[in-house]
């Protein structure tokens, strides 16, 4: 098997919405859960355009986001994040 054929047997796609190149990386994502409360994710296994961010994830990973959004499980870490808005004009 020569070189080229190896190379690009294990490359990925292009970008859907650019054509640009993805690339596997671990990503965090911050979630709404409900109207009032977000989850934050880490370590999540996505294929990210490296030209305009674009994230792609598998079908397993999706249904692994869905399940812990969803399953009621405990979180391994609680934070307070502070929310400022700009829209709001202080005194």
């Amino acid at each position: 098997m020569d070189s080229t054929h190896a190379t690009s047997r294990f490359s990925l796609p292009p970008c859907q919405h650019c054509g640009g190149e993805c690339q596997p990386q671990l990503i965090t994502l911050t979630l709404r859960r409900s109207q009032f409360s977000y989850a934050l994710v880490r370590n999540v296994p996505a294929d990210v355009c490296q030209n305009c961010g674009e994230m792609l994830f598998t079908m397993p990973t999706a249904g692994q986001l869905i399940a812990a959004l969803q399953a009621g499980r405990t979180p391994d870490e609680l934070a307070l994040i502070p929310i400022y808005d700009l829209a709001v004009v202080a005194p």
